[in-house]
Parts: structure tokens; C-alpha cells; sequence
């Protein structure tokens, strides 16, 4: 009796524990809330991207002051420069020789300057280490250390690697993004962070 006692209550124990959810590492936690608290700075980067038509690189200067977004490009297309300036429902595209255009998003303005569209908005805390805050995540698989390793969200797959120590944390210092159409590699040269 007391044999059967004890299994059935094992297994309304490990009945109840199946239904909580996993719980996150401690390190992972904390070093996600300290990259979302990160809204002011600036990283250089060289992006590579390869579509069913072609493929290339463009040099990045990105300068990110709370939500808004200076996005400097440098590569193969037009005049070889172009500057984006992305606030919450607002993008401008300034090309030296070019009159200023606008869009509701720097997605549509990057497709026209690119011929694809990087996906700044969520790029903003990619580049972090971290899952864009406003979609859900369809999987996520952290490190030994407790960062991000791996993550698929709003179609993308990427993959994160050669953390650095910086001042602000451990931030990553290549992402490789795929959607299906579009690949790409992003190889962070360097941070600085305002003070």
C-alpha cells in the first residue's frame, strides 16, 4: 500500500513539473535585460548578402540614440553611400547626388537602395544579442554561457558567434540571417557606447 502511495505520488510530481515550462538560465536573463537597457550606440560592421540574383557587401556605420536609428551604408550601388534615418513609423533615405526619399519603414527604403530589404527594426536588437522584442520567438538555443546562439523569429534563422567582452557586455561579433531568399553575414568590426 504504501509502494502505491509512493508512485502515484512520483507521478502527480512529474505530472506537475511536465507542464511548467523550462525555466531560462540565470545568465541569459541577466544578459538579456542588460542588452534591452543598451539604447545608445554605435557599431561598425561589414554585412555580406547573397539573393537568388547576386550577391556582395556593404559596409555599415550604425548610430542608435533610443528608438532612433542612424544607419550609414557604404557599397556597390548608386554613388556608393547612401543614409538612413529611421524613427517609429518614419524612414528617410539621403544619397549624395539624390533628392531625399521617404517611407513608413527602412525595409521598404533599403529594398530600393539594395534591391532587398535589411530588416532594420529587427536588426536593432539582433546586433545585441537578443530576440526582437515585439514577436514572438519560434525557437531559441542559448550557449554554454548563457547567450544567444541560435534563434528562428519572423522567418529568419540566425546564428550567433564570436561573442566579444565589451564595455557594455558580451555582444556578438558575427550573425548569419537567412529567410529563405536572402543570406546574410554580419561581421561587427566595432562598438562604442556614450556615456
Amino acid at each position: 500500500m504504501m509502494r502505491l502511495a509512493a508512485v502515484c505520488a512520483l507521478g502527480l510530481l512529474l505530472y506537475g513539473c511536465a507542464r511548467l515550462p523550462p525555466a531560462e538560465p540565470v545568465a541569459w536573463r541577466t544578459h538579456r535585460a542588460a542588452m534591452a537597457a543598451l539604447d545608445a550606440w554605435r557599431l561598425e560592421a561589414k554585412i555580406g548578402y547573397r539573393t537568388p540574383q547576386e550577391g556582395g557587401s556593404v559596409r555599415l556605420d550604425w548610430v542608435q540614440r533610443g528608438a532612433r536609428s542612424e544607419v550609414g551604408l557604404h557599397g556597390p550601388f548608386g554613388a556608393g553611400s547612401a543614409q538612413l534615418q529611421v524613427e517609429p513609423g518614419a524612414a528617410v533615405l539621403r544619397q549624395p547626388g539624390a533628392g531625399e526619399r521617404r517611407a513608413e519603414s527602412a525595409e521598404a527604403l533599403s529594398r530600393e537602395l539594395l534591391g532587398w530589404p535589411l530588416p532594420v527594426r529587427e536588426l536593432r536588437d539582433w546586433v545585441r544579442g537578443i530576440p526582437y522584442r515585439d514577436a514572438p520567438v519560434e525557437a531559441l538555443i542559448l550557449d554554454p554561457q548563457g547567450r544567444l546562439q541560435e534563434l528562428r523569429q519572423l522567418g529568419w534563422a540566425l546564428t550567433f558567434a564570436d561573442y566579444r567582452t565589451t564595455e557594455a557586455g558580451y555582444l556578438p561579433g558575427r550573425i548569419d540571417a537567412a529567410d529563405g531568399q536572402l543570406r546574410i553575414r554580419m561581421v561587427i568590426k566595432r562598438w562604442h557606447f556614450e556615456r
